[in-house]
């Protein structure tokens, strides 16, 4: 990610196609981890059993891929909107730097801040775009504990986002938007911190100055590990707020600060808050270094 100039058509369509890929990776593990995290049902059983019990009770689509449309649509626009924002963000601080201060930065040579900063400001662009979606993939990773509709039902998707709507209207879709924005604009800070770091330290590594496509690789999964340790409680929240519905018919107590602290009261304390951390660190392993992957061979190629 080098280039001052920013082409909006390609960032779009090179983050969604890595966005997409990393979600397939990701999605199963995605479905296990909402689970632990919002319901009372797996609360005692660790990960390793709660895959066990989903796929001989449902089944491999129905068990782990519900909801995989959503959040594949989701993880298109997401990239897309976060490598888009991320880039014309370090572009425009580096525009900044030489009309005022005179200092020709690259990328690679702008401060660590800046990156971060950069990296904020693509997770508050995202979080608009993925938590209708998120809202419901979540909604239907949880719908089998409650129903025993099939997931060929063609009209799942619409009879969830036609219940929200009807329950809370349009603006319902963006329910747990708060949670949203602060696991993201946080989180996504770290990500491309870490990221951006860590080949930095490979690059300075290098006899010449160069990164390879392992060093992408190593890059992308310790930006992930990073981001689901910095960011999972919000994430557990945000999983609580967007799924309590479901799973209680009732929607108090599903604001951030109200779920936060019936969380924390809940027996186990600040424990429930990391229900599902590690499964998720070991499916962001994976899902990151290949979004980053294929980032940039994309970005290389094309």
């Amino acid at each position: 990610m080098s280039d001052n100039h920013v082409n909006p058509w390609k960032e779009i369509s090179f983050g969604a196609i890595a966005g997409m890929c990393g979600k397939i990776v990701e999605f199963p593990f995605d479905t296990i981890k909402v689970r632990l995290q919002s319901s009372s049902q797996f609360s005692q059983l660790s990960a390793l059993n709660t895959i066990k019990y989903t796929y001989q009770r449902e089944g491999l689509l129905r068990g782990f891929y519900q909801g995989l449309n959503a959040p594949l649509l989701g993880a298109c626009l997401e990239s897309a909107v976060l490598f888009y924002s991320y880039n014309l963000s370090t572009a425009t601080f580096i525009d900044l730097y030489k009309a005022n201060l005179g200092i020709n930065y690259t990328q690679e040579t702008l401060p660590l801040w800046s990156k971060c900063f950069s990296g904020g400001v693509a997770g508050f662009m995202a979080s608009f775009v993925l938590t209708p979606i998120e809202l419901v993939k979540c909604k239907l990773q949880v719908t089998n504990l409650t129903t025993t509709k099939s997931l060929s039902s063609p009209n799942l998707y619409s009879t969830i986002i036609k219940q929200v709507i009807k329950q809370d209207g349009f603006g319902g879709l963006w329910h747990g938007l708060s949670s949203t924005l602060i696991r993201e604009v946080g989180g996504t800070a770290v990500w491309f911190g870490t990221y951006e770091y860590t080949n930095d330290l490979f690059r300075r590594a290098s006899p010449t100055n160069e990164l390879n496509d392992i060093n992408f690789l190593i890059s992308g999964a310790l930006a992930g590990v990073v981001f689901n340790l910095s960011a999972f409680p919000a994430d557990t929240i945000k999983s609580n707020v967007q799924t309590f519905d479901v799973l209680h018919k009732d929607h108090a107590g599903s604001g951030f600060m109200q779920m936060g602290k019936l969380l924390l009261s809940r027996p186990g304390g600040i424990k429930n808050l990391y229900k599902g951390l590690n499964i998720t660190l070991l499916k962001a392993i994976p899902a990151n270094a290949l979004i980053f992957y294929i980032y940039e061979v994309l970005k290389r190629t094309f």
